[in-house]
Parts: C-alpha cells; sequence; structure tokens
C-alpha cells in the first residue's frame, strides 16, 4: 500500500482537479481504458457505483506504490501530450511529476525506505555479444512459424535485459498484440514481423488500427526483419501517428556499438513527435 501524506494527496487531487468528481478530461470509457493500461483488472468493477475522482482515491489508498507512481506519471505524460500543463501549475506538476517517479521506482519488497531508484541503464548487465548471437541464430531456423515464435522471444529477452518490464504476446477477442513494454511509464505495443519481402503500407496501417482501438494512450513498435517500402514511411508522415519502425539490421548494429536500447526508442519516439516521421535508421539519430 502506498502511504501518502496529507500534502501529496492534496498535490495529486490539485493537478488532476478531482474536487469535482472528475478526473482530468476523461469520460467514463477513456479512463476505464486508462487504467487498464496502468494495472491488470478493471477499475470500475473494483470499485463500482463511484465517480472517477473516489475511484482513483481508492486506488491511491489500496495499491502498492510502484503502480500508484506509474498512474501519476502516466497521468502528467497525458496532460503533457495534450498541452494540459498551464504555466501557472507547471512548477507543481513537475514535483509530482518527481514523487510518481520516485514512487514507480521504488521495489515494493523495500517500500518502508525514502527512495529506491531503478537500476540506472549503465549498472545494467547487457550481454550484448549473447543478444547478437541469438538474434542471428534465427535466421537458421528453416521454419516460419517457429522463427517468428523465436524473434517474439528474442524481443520478450531483449526488452527484459533493458529492465522495461515486457509482457509477451497475447490475443484480445479481435486481434493478436506481439508484446507490450513499458518506456518513460508510458505503455508500447508491439508488432514483430519476421520475413524477407519489404513490409508494405497495409501492415501499417492495420498495426496503426490496432493502436487506436486500445485507448488514446499507448504507442507502437513495428519491428522487422526485412525493410519498410519508403511509400509507407512517406504515407505515415505528418499523419499524427502513433507507431515507429525498427529493423533487425538496427538491432545487430546496436548491439555492436553496445547502445541503449532505451535511448535508441526515445530517440526514434523523438523524431515521430517533431517531424512527424516513423522512421529514421538509427545512424542518422545516435
Amino acid at each position: 500500500m502506498a502511504n501518502l501524506t496529507f500534502s501529496e494527496k492534496q498535490l495529486i487531487e490539485s493537478i488532476f482537479g478531482m474536487s469535482s468528481g472528475y478526473l482530468l478530461d476523461f469520460s467514463n470509457r477513456e479512463f476505464e481504458e486508462f487504467m487498464k493500461d496502468v494495472v491488470q483488472y478493471n477499475i470500475y468493477t473494483k470499485y463500482p457505483g463511484l465517480s472517477k475522482a473516489k475511484m482513483f482515491r481508492e486506488f491511491l489508498k489500496d495499491e502498492t506504490e510502484p503502480y500508484v507512481g506509474k498512474s501519476i506519471v502516466m497521468l502528467l505524460n497525458h496532460m503533457k501530450d495534450n498541452g494540459m500543463i498551464t504555466e501557472d501549475i507547471k512548477d507543481k506538476a513537475d514535483r509530482l511529476y518527481e514523487f510518481g517517479t520516485k514512487l514507480l521506482g521504488k521495489n515494493q519488497a523495500q517500500s518502508k525506505s525514502k527512495q529506491q531508484n531503478p537500476v540506472p541503464e549503465n549498472k545494467l548487465d547487457i550481454d550484448f555479444d549473447s543478444l547478437n548471437a541469438t538474434l542471428l541464430a534465427i535466421e537458421s531456423i528453416s521454419s516460419p512459424q517457429a522463427k517468428g515464435y523465436a524473434f517474439e522471444k528474442y524481443l520478450n529477452s531483449l526488452f527484459k535485459a533493458f529492465n522495461l518490464d515486457p509482457h509477451a504476446s497475447y490475443r484480445t477477442e479481435y486481434d493478436q498484440i506481439d508484446g507490450s513494454f513499458v518506456l518513460e511509464g508510458n505503455t508500447v505495443l508491439i508488432e514483430a514481423k519476421y520475413r524477407t519481402n519489404a513490409i508494405p503500407k497495409d501492415d501499417l496501417i492495420l498495426f496503426s488500427r490496432k493502436i487506436e482501438t486500445k485507448s488514446h494512450f499507448p504507442k507502437g513498435l513495428f519491428i522487422t526483419y526485412s525493410p519498410v517500402d519508403s511509400k509507407a514511411i512517406d504515407f505515415f508522415t505528418d499523419r499524427s501517428a502513433r507507431i515507429i519502425v525498427l529493423t533487425v539490421e538496427e538491432l545487430f548494429i546496436m548491439c555492436e556499438n553496445k547502445y541503449s536500447l532505451p535511448e535508441l526508442l526515445k530517440a526514434k519516439f523523438r523524431t515521430l513527435d517533431e517531424k512527424g516521421i516513423i522512421y529514421r535508421h538509427i545512424m542518422t539519430i545516435m
């Protein structure tokens, strides 16, 4: 359980506008979808009949510090993405973001300590040679189905090595998701393709629509063995896309040069946010 002080609770209430019973600009459906990206259960099922603000208060009272921190960081990211952090609340929002990241980095077993930061990336024991060897070994698998499965398994171990909290592939009632991970408090859904033909525009459109049906908040990472057709990249330019493309060749270059995977992904998402471009090669942004 997160033991929040009175002033911490007041700061949360103030920034997220909870005094009226609402929470930011969420509709009921949007808030339900948002919270599914934070925790695995349905908050409306756990706290029936309550307003959004009251549900969130109960959540803050019942949940562990990492999940409370995750919710705070994701809410602030939503505010930032939608231009809701005005000059008059910026200092308070920055203070709350720092508090949220502190909670997010705490180990549940050590929650009594004042601060437990996540393992700094430069302290992670990344075996880049092993990652590259495993990646190259996938090419020798003859069965396309087995090759695709091995690729998904490799990606899960890759994200785990960089402490990105990966989830394995799963199927919903309507579609298949090849996994997910968390980057700076934001959920990123994965589409993985291990085939030789160039990726056509339609594959990217289909993945983009998968992202759009989940909620307003996740982004997408399309990982491919083969290159993406240049016309497909042009199609998504300046179209408010929420997906980026990463190739297996780039993963190999990343491991060869011992680049940081989180830094590579952040550079790609920054290119998307600043220029509206879903793909820039690793050697042009690192």
